[in-house]
């Protein structure tokens, strides 16, 4: 579908046309889900707020701004509403912890467009354990970035901040990274050289 035939869809909907709510359901819910298990790995609580998601949307079109970003809308609901479920089910002890990231096929993708090695399994390995050692909040801006793709203006949109506040993140996280593998690899492969001196 283009993004002329998306934003027509979007336009229907508000007008109060539920079989476009119906498209809207099947366009974004595989896209939502992905998203969600990285906020949670409880799979009905993500399937639960999806379903919500689409429940609060019909219940506030009249009110919906239109645009090319729309859709980001369904993000940052899913995101706020998973979150509230923590708060409201006491089972949030601390929400950026409890953020976790389904790192082994989603962020490996991530990995591969850093990684240009000649040894490519071991890279891999400094660069996830450089990833899970970041905070949750940066490991789900790498996630947004490198996974879904999105730009910084998306990634705000999302994580409700203002843009510069992604561009910082973002740098902070990069430069983090860079230093954590420059770190692991000098001193990984000074032990390769050793062991293979012997």
């Amino acid at each position: 579908m283009d993004k002329i035939e998306e934003y027509n869809l979007w336009i229907r909907f508000k007008s109060g046309d539920n079989q476009a709510l119906s498209v809207l359901y099947k366009l974004y819910a595989n896209q939502l889900y992905s998203y969600g298990i990285k906020i949670s790995r409880e799979e009905s609580l993500v399937k639960d707020c999806i379903q919500e998601v689409f429940i609060n949307l019909a219940d506030k079109r009249n009110r919906l701004i239109i645009s090319d970003k729309t859709h980001l809308y369904l993000f940052k609901s899913l995101r706020n509403k998973i979150i509230e479920e923590y708060r409201s089910n006491s089972r949030k002890r601390n929400i950026e912890k409890n953020m976790v990231h389904d790192l082994d096929n989603q962020i490996l993708s991530a990995e591969e467009r850093i990684v240009v090695s000649e040894d490519e399994h071991f890279q891999k390995k400094i660069i996830f354990d450089a990833i899970k050692s970041l905070s949750e909040h940066q490991q789900e801006a790498i996630f947004l970035k490198f996974s879904e793709g999105l730009n910084y203006e998306d990634i705000a949109i999302i994580l409700d901040v203002e843009i510069a506040s992604v561009r910082t993140l973002m740098y902070r996280t990069l430069k983090e990274l860079k230093e954590n593998i420059s770190r692991k690899g000098i001193f990984l492969l000074s032990i390769i050289h050793i062991l293979k001196s012997r």
